[in-house]
């Protein structure tokens, strides 16, 4: 459920979503992640919205990560099996007020 009482969900097949936690672990072990944007739905007709190819926004809390860090986490995202494309933001640079619903991975 989101801050503002809406039921959400992620939608991101099981198998999918085990691999972007793995890799989260793996290059950014010390920040919260959170899924935003198209795949993150909380109604039929946001679902029947989300298309496979459809892409996954990621914000990382925290410290922002270096640029090279950054870069490691993004290359490997784009290496992996996903078959979609993930854009990774800071937090922080999402602009102030903006309302999203958020998904915490």
């Amino acid at each position: 459920m989101n801050a503002g009482g809406e039921q959400i969900e992620l939608m991101l097949p099981t198998p999918a979503l085990a691999v972007v936690k793995a890799l989260l672990r793996q290059h950014a072990p010390h920040h919260t992640a959170f899924a935003f944007g198209s795949r993150v739905v909380s109604s039929a007709e946001d679902r029947a919205r989300v298309k496979p190819h459809s892409d996954l926004d990621l914000a990382l809390t925290g410290t922002p990560l270096p640029l090279d860090q950054m870069f490691t986490l993004r290359e490997a995202f784009s290496e992996s099996d996903l078959p979609m494309r993930v854009d990774i933001v800071n937090m922080g640079d999402l602009p102030e007020g903006r309302k999203l619903r958020a998904w915490p991975l």
